[in-house]
């Protein structure tokens, strides 16, 4: 599983970068955006984890 980052001066710029970044790469969103000790924001979201006939089908064309 991969993971991103969306770091961000503002709530709302952050929600913005994020929802962009899921659309532009086909992630799912795991954390909204959290303000930061530094007052910076930041929300994460990963690759999706492929569902298990995918993951068997994936195997068996491996081999």
């Amino acid at each position: 599983m991969t993971r991103y980052a969306v770091l961000a001066e503002s709530a709302t710029e952050c929600a913005a970068g994020l929802a962009r970044l899921c659309e532009a790469l086909g992630l799912e969103p795991t954390t909204v955006p959290l303000r930061l000790t530094d007052g910076r924001w930041i929300a994460r979201a990963v690759t999706p984890a492929p569902d298990a006939h995918g993951a068997l089908t994936a195997a068996a064309a491996a081999r």
